[in-house]
Parts: C-alpha cells; sequence; structure tokens
C-alpha cells in the first residue's frame, strides 16, 4: 500500500505519469498500474487524463494525496525513531547554486553544527534548474537557488537580497553563466533592457572562474556585488538587480527531524545582510 501511496504523491506532485515514474524510477506501465489499483480500491478516479500526458486530480485525487501525506509522515516518523534506535545517520543533502554557495554555506554550515552528528550531511554546487529537478525528486533535502523558480513539487522561502552589478570592461569579452543558472537569467535580463547585444561571449560553468578572470583583468560579467574581487570597476545596474536568493524544499517526503533541520538553516540564512 506504501507503494501505492507513494506513486499517488508522486503523480499529484508532478502532473504526469511519466514524471511520477522517473521520479520513482519505475516504468510508465507501474505507474499507470497503481494508480489504477488505487482507483479500484476507493472506487472512484483520482486523476483526468490530458493530452502529453499531462493529469489533475479529482477531487477523490485530492481527499487521498492530502491523506496519503499524513500517512506517509507517520511511517517516516517510525521509520526515523527505528534508524535512531540503531544508531544509524539520516541524510541531509544541501545543494547551494555557485554565487549562493560562495556567500551562503559558511553560515548554512554554521546553523547545521549542533545537528550535524544526527545526519550524514553533504553540500554541492550546481545551477539553479539542477537544483529545482533535484529536490523535486527527493533527491537533495534542501536547495538555494539564485531566481524564483516556482514548481509545484517543492516549497520556496525567500532568503536575504545580493546585489548584481557589472564588473570589469563592458568592452572586452563577456563571461557569462551556462543555461539553467541564476546569473545567466539576470545577465539575459540586462542585454534585454539595456539593449546590448555582445560581439564576443564565452559561456563559463563557474561562477569561481569568472570572478578569478575578472580579478585577472580578462572579461566583464554580471555577478554579486559581494562576490566581486577587490579593484574590479563595477557599474550599478539598478534596483530591478537586487535579487534574493530563495530556499527550496521538497514539498513531501521529509522526514521530521529532516523539516525541523532544514528549517533552522533557512531561518539563518533569512537573517543574513550581504555587503
Amino acid at each position: 500500500m506504501f507503494a501505492l501511496l507513494e506513486t499517488l504523491i508522486a503523480v499529484y506532485e508532478t502532473g504526469q505519469f511519466t514524471m511520477a515514474a522517473d521520479e520513482l524510477k519505475v516504468s510508465q506501465s507501474t505507474v499507470s498500474s497503481r494508480i489504477a489499483a488505487l482507483e479500484s480500491t476507493v472506487g472512484a478516479p483520482l486523476f483526468d487524463r490530458h493530452a502529453k500526458s499531462n493529469v489533475t486530480p479529482t477531487e477523490a485525487g485530492t481527499l487521498l494525496y492530502r491523506a496519503a501525506i499524513d500517512i506517509g509522515a507517520s511511517w517516516r516518523d517510525v521509520r526515523e525513531q527505528i534508524a535512531r534506535a540503531q544508531a544509524n545517520r539520516e541524510p541531509f543533502s544541501m545543494l547551494f547554486s555557485h554565487t549562493a554557495g560562495a556567500l551562503l554555506v559558511p553560515s548554512a554550515l554554521r546553523a547545521a553544527l549542533p545537528e550535524a552528528g544526527r545526519f550524514e550531511m553533504s553540500v554541492a554546487p550546481m545551477n539553479s534548474d539542477g537544483i529545482l529537478e533535484k529536490v523535486g525528486m527527493k533527491e537533495a533535502q534542501l536547495g538555494v537557488v539564485e531566481k524564483p523558480i516556482i514548481n509545484d513539487s517543492v516549497e520556496r522561502v525567500t532568503l536575504c537580497e545580493d546585489e548584481l552589478v557589472l564588473a570589469g570592461d563592458p568592452d572586452g569579452v563577456w563571461l557569462v553563466r551556462e543555461h539553467g543558472s541564476g546569473v545567466r537569467y539576470y545577465t539575459e535580463l540586462y542585454f534585454k533592457t539595456a539593449g546590448v547585444m555582445p560581439n564576443h561571449v564565452i559561456e563559463v560553468a563557474s561562477n569561481a572562474s569568472i570572478v578569478a578572470s575578472l580579478a585577472a583583468g580578462v572579461g566583464c560579467s554580471v555577478v554579486s556585488r559581494a562576490a566581486c574581487p577587490d579593484g574590479v570597476p563595477t557599474r550599478n545596474l539598478g534596483p530591478e538587480f537586487v535579487r534574493r536568493f530563495y530556499a527550496l524544499t521538497p514539498r513531501s517526503g521529509l522526514t521530521r527531524d529532516q523539516r525541523v533541520l532544514a528549517d533552522m538553516i533557512v531561518a539563518a540564512l533569512r537573517d543574513i545582510r550581504l555587503q
């Protein structure tokens, strides 16, 4: 029954049988058969099927989803208690977009240290779109991104402000992040609002490499003022380039202790004032 309810949650949150299958790492036919079994058990359709594999929940589907969330939380709490009794530690994976990682990881680790002995913790960099995918698939317990992305499978909390500036010589080569990164989103916004059509662009999939290049006098880029090296000329871009970082957590699937730790870290990151 737990497998059936987990499948219902995945379909409800992703809106597709195909994406639910990817999240659960099973075939689409398995997802379909599990949903059919649930529909047979409750005696009502749980989803309305549409074109391109999209589905929307029926009233019965919504009611069962809410119950499944509660059942899943109780089940995870019991497993958590058993794990603690056996001295096992729960995983807690944190993913940070590149600029957020450079600026916020120390504060996140400081907030997590009191609970570090109870978890297998890890921290890794990734661009914002990749973080959304990992958190939405419950492969990470907390993500911090640089653009206001929205997805039904995650909860989003607004964190601290971060001012972006134009750093380096704008007549030189442009160093830009890869598609899917938060800074790339704002770089393209700058190109559009300023009417800029750069002649020379190099895509660099590392914020640290861009910052190091700027420090060496190579190129120009839109970067966080807080991450800009000393001595590099900067130009203010205006209030529309004062962005915020955002914390993402899975809408379902966290144990009680994972949720408490995520909330502790998010609270600490909301209080930061970047210079």
